[in-house]
């Protein structure tokens, strides 16, 4: 899988927030959200897949107990 420059930035961009996978058996973009019942969120296109994640809203750091 090769990936555009543009394509690299996004994604460090959201480093912070969600993990990246490929899945090439069915080849889908897998994101998942760092967090304690944190997203999951499947797309074909990376692209696209990338437009939803920077859409998404970022969920606050949940508090110590």
């Amino acid at each position: 899988m090769n990936l555009t420059r543009g394509q690299l930035d996004r994604i460090g961009r959201l480093g912070e927030q969600w993990s990246l996978l490929w899945d090439k058996r069915r080849m889908l973009w897998i994101a998942a959200e760092d967090a304690e019942y944190g997203e999951q969120i499947e797309e074909a296109d990376l692209d696209v897949l990338l437009d939803r994640l920077a859409e998404s809203p970022a969920r606050p750091a949940p508090r110590p107990r």
